[in-house]
């Protein structure tokens, strides 16, 4: 490095001695440097701060007790700047202390002219290198962020041979269990998935291939949303994933099948994978932004489709239907009856042209990104084609369509649907409308490329940003805004008359509650990039709802509060409040569900230990050999794995308390261990002879009969008594009954909170079911039945069908004999026939109009029963198989048959009956008592009642046959 060279860099000296500080000014003058300044104490902060030096050369000690490593590591906060340090000092002490602040060189005084020279160039030299260095690392970063980060090698038999921690950490999967295993079930595909071909012919193939974005779901963390490539390796390939958006849901994450089935056991129905199909509606596009029209289409779809069919509007300009258990075949048809239907229907508003566009997913092929993606594309090509028709995806089509579009667009187009479907999980998850907005404004900015993007709000005269972004970054306030006079006074227009503005490159579009979403671009945005801008904003709209319409006071959507009005469990909070400010150790036992660790917790809550740490200890959670490392800790070395010290749980919660869960299923060996500790406070680690004394309190809580174990010698009875000094029995839910319609209206209105549903309290009907089932897993089970029932509700009231429940008729609960029984079963089989015809009828005498009946307009009565029938009697038995096959007199084989007809017809959710179908309906456990009594099969046994009592109507055989649920011909032979 030349004079020369350094002439370019600036010096600020920090030195106390001003003889010395001038000296050095001239040497480095002469060398070509350009001395900034001279600081001789705490001034050099500022200075740094105004003069941007590239270099500091410092003293050490100052005078006045200053400390030129503590300024060095000031200005170093606040600018990267290279350090040279010049003193007389050399000791040990003081060069750890120069080490802290990474210096480039370190100079003892007096110093020579040639070694000043070498350790300035030298100090610049390596400051430039190592920054050059950083940058390339960065720019690295962002080229393999770009890429995909998750790295996964494969072998060219389709083995996983390798694979980074970003891998394991999309994957959930340790690089131990991955390894030599095949690609396709490492990333949750089934080799028959169109993305798991594609994936295996890029594998083979010595080009580079790029993976539109899909979802993966491996089952072993949440699903989320990825893209990436696949490149050639030889032998084998590499695959490089990114991961775009985590799709979970935060507030409900639901076990997968396979998951469920792994603990309820083979003899449970599995829910069969099936085709669906997906189907995008829209309108003629100068109404499309209508949001009466687009509701009157949602409500009149509703009506026609079926009730497993979901109809929901999607942004501004179409609305969304999705079809389960549906084949291409049977979609095509529903689409064209669809369009049919709209075409017919008299809307308040004219439409010119409905447009649909269908995609289709086999079963093995479950990806709805992709099935999304694909009806978009259909719908695109038919409102192309002028609409008025239906475009079905398919894989050669479209590669024609793409071979004709330009590639700017079709990158335009994946964009944008990958930026809905950000959009999409952020509303789902942000906290608040701050996080939402920016969030919102940083993926616009970066996506489009934007100068500036901010969500502004009008209050009073003054304008506030609720988020933003600029291309260096978040935007703090509305003066960071680069506004002229006139842009200013025309966002103020906008935002109080609550209307969209277009102003060369500005774009406002407004938003509910005096808000707008302000945009500027490079260059005017393309028609295509405008409209797709109306329908995100229209979702963020939808979005900011879940914040203006926020309770005063959040619901508590914990389930870990205790919340009762019974004489039971108030006189078991006495208890827990007379033992809390005690050390006594308490058992709490009871079922399973009924809240042992919530009143353990409550104990803690009480007690002058609350401030302390409460722990829990799952016992029947961990294999013996590791439950007494987990309570009493292990030292390094202890076993094999033991490669750090670890201290204990009851060493953990030292002064607070420690929960024992399942307290049965402690190992014999380990109870003498935790008898000691019981007894004296004392524990030892594994692998250690020191006993510690540890203040931490036991609270035991069981499931099982502890003095059965201790009869059976699985259970030591010293211990036993050691553990029971204060015994509390939490009572089971059917011994509490007053506390059932409190809980249940409690989780109702928290799980409403959670999914956003304008629901309060349940119709009669669940009201009496709640209080008749017996509730054998207690407020467990009531929690998930109340759960399920507000994700199936539909209605601002819940029913006994969305619980899965039936209310015990009073006249029907104790039944005296078979004959009454028969006469009720045929009483209420009367009335549903009489409700049925009635409705046929329209307002006609029933003498003069029954005989003309043809079965149009009747349901299917028979077919209800039978359906309504089988769901209750699985629920009765826990949906075990067997259980209910038996209960119900048909072969397992039978039953598993018609389960699987009424997923097909219904899905998951619960099916649609009359309003008052269910308020009478007998009792399952009274209709299999006239089952048993007439030793007929229940099936057949409510078919033949049912088909007497239409032979004693004056109503044709295809009308009978259609209550019945059957054909004509089945219902000649079933009444010969």
């Amino acid at each position: 490095m030349t004079a020369l060279d350094i002439k370019k860099h600036r010096i600020l000296i920090i030195e106390d001695e001003a003889l010395v500080a001038r000296e050095l000014k001239g040497r480095l003058t002469r060398m070509g440097c350009e001395v900034v300044g001279i600081a001789y104490g705490r001034e050099a902060i500022a200075m740094a701060r105004d003069t941007q030096p590239d270099l500091l050369l410092t003293d050490i000690h100052l005078k006045g007790g200053e400390d030129g490593i503590d300024m060095a590591i000031a200005i170093q906060s606040e600018r990267d700047v290279p350090v040279v340090f010049l003193t007389a000092y050399s000791d040990e002490h003081t060069v750890s202390r120069a080490k802290s602040v990474t210096p480039y060189g370190y100079i003892i005084k007096p110093v020579e002219n040639r070694e000043l020279q070498i350790a300035i160039e030298m100090a610049l030299y390596k400051f430039n290198i190592e920054r050059e260095l950083r940058a390339t690392q960065q720019l690295l970063q962002n080229a393999l962020a770009c890429i995909g980060n998750a790295l996964i090698f494969i072998d060219e038999s389709g083995l996983v041979t390798d694979l980074n921690v970003d891998a394991q950490l999309i994957l959930g999967l340790d690089r131990s269990e991955a390894l030599g295993g095949p690609w396709t079930k490492v990333l949750g595909l089934g080799p028959a998935s169109s993305l798991a071909i594609k994936i295996n012919s890029a594998l083979g193939s010595v080009e580079v291939t790029k993976l539109a974005a899909f979802i993966l779901d491996s089952g072993n963390v949440s699903a989320r949303l990825v893209d990436g490539i696949v490149g050639p390796m030889l032998p084998g390939g590499v695959l490089i994933l990114r991961a775009l958006s985590d799709l979970a849901d935060p507030l409900e994450i639901l076990p997968t099948a396979d998951q469920l089935l792994g603990e309820l056991g083979p003899s449970y129905i599995r829910p069969s994978e099936s085709a669906m199909c997906q189907m995008l509606v829209a309108p003629e596009a100068s109404l499309a932004s209508n949001h009466d029209l687009l509701d009157a289409i949602a409500e009149r779809l509703n009506k026609v489709l079926r009730s497993t069919d979901l109809v929901s509007v999607y942004g501004n300009a179409q609305l969304s239907v999705s079809l389960p258990y549906t084949g291409l075949d049977e979609g095509k048809q529903i689409a064209e009856s669809v369009l049919r239907t709209l075409k017919a229907t008299p809307f308040k508003q004219s439409v010119a042209a409905f447009s649909i566009g269908l995609a289709h997913s086999a079963v093995g092929d479950q990806q709805p990104f992709e099935l999304f993606r694909r009806a978009s594309w259909a719908l695109h090509v038919a409102q192309e084609a002028g609409g008025g028709r239906v475009i079905s995806w398919g894989e050669d089509s479209e590669q024609h369509h793409n071979d004709m579009t330009n590639d700017t667009a079709r990158l335009r187009e994946y964009h944008n649907v990958v930026l809905l479907w950000n959009l999409m999980s952020l509303v789902m998850k942000a906290g608040s409308i701050e996080a939402m907005s920016n969030k919102l404004c940083q993926h616009m900015q970066q996506s489009f490329d934007l100068v500036q993007a901010a969500i502004i709000v009008l209050s009073g005269d003054v304008m506030s940003t609720l988020g933003g972004a600029l291309p260096g970054g978040a935007l703090s306030s509305m003066s960071g805004l680069d506004l002229t006079e006139i842009e200013f006074q025309r966002l103020s227009e906008c935002l109080r008359k609550g209307r969209a503005g277009h102003f060369g490159t500005i774009y406002i579009w407004p938003l509910p509650g005096m808000r707008c979403v302000y945009l500027q671009s490079k260059q005017p945005l393309a028609q295509v990039d405008r409209e797709f801008m109306q329908s995100l904003i229209g979702y963020f709209s939808t979005g900011l709802d879940r914040f203006d319409h926020a309770p005063d006071s959040a619901a508590d959507l914990s389930e870990t509060s205790l919340i009762y009005q019974s004489p039971q469990m108030q006189s078991v909070l006495e208890s827990c409040r007379l033992v809390a400010p005690t050390d006594a150790t308490v058992l709490v036992s009871g079922e399973s569900g009924t809240g042992k660790e919530m009143l353990a917790k409550a104990i803690h809550d009480f007690s002058t230990r609350a401030q302390q740490p409460y722990i829990i200890v799952d016992c029947g959670a961990m294999v013996g050999s590791l439950i007494e490392s987990e309570l009493f800790g292990h030292v390094k070395g202890a076993f094999t794995g033991a490669d750090k010290q670890f201290s204990g749980r009851l060493k953990e919660a030292a002064g607070g308390t420690v929960l024992l869960d399942e307290i049965g299923e402690l190992p014999l060996e380990v109870q003498v261990k935790l008898l000691r500790f019981v007894q004296e406070r004392q524990i030892v680690a594994v692998g250690s002879s020191t006993y510690e004394t540890v203040d931490t309190r036991i609270i035991a809580a069981t499931n099982k009969d502890l003095k059965a174990l201790v009869a059976a010698g699985q259970f030591r009875e010293d211990l036993y008594y050691r553990l029971n000094v204060f015994a509390i029995e939490s009572p089971p839910l059917r011994d509490r009954p007053e506390d059932i319609l409190l809980l249940a209206t409690h989780y109702l209105n928290s799980f409403a909170q959670r999914y956003s549903k304008p629901m309060h309290g349940f119709t009669m009907d669940a009201q009496q079911a709640l209080r008749d089932y017996h509730w054998p897993g207690n407020v467990r089970e009531l929690v998930n039945v109340i759960n399920r029932g507000v994700i199936l509700c539909k209605d601002s009231q819940m029913n006994s069908i969305q619980l899965g429940l039936f209310p015990r008729s009073d006249r029907l609960s104790s039944p005296s004999r078979p004959e009454a029984e028969r006469n009720l079963l045929q009483e209420w089989l009367s009335k549903r026939v009489t409700v049925a015809l009635k409705g046929a009828l329209s307002g006609a005498s029933e003498g003069v109009a029954l005989v003309s009946i043809a079965g149009s307009g009747l349901p299917p009565l028979g077919q209800w029963l039978e359906e309504d029938l089988i769901l209750a009697c699985l629920a009765t038995h826990g949906h075990v198989l067997n259980r209910a096959a038996a209960a119900l007199a048909v072969p397992e084989s039978t039953l598993r048959r018609k389960v699987l007809r009424i997923r097909e017809i219904y899905g998951d959710d619960a099916p649609v009956r009359p309003a008052d179908w269910h308020a009478a309906t007998p009792l399952l456990e009274v209709l299999c008592q006239i089952a048993e009594a007439q030793q007929t099969p229940l099936l057949d046994m409510v078919a033949q009642h049912l088909l007497t009592e239409l032979e004693r109507r004056p109503i044709s055989r295809k009308a009978a046959a259609t209550l019945l649920g059957v054909s004509v011909p089945t219902y000649r032979r079933l009444s010969t």
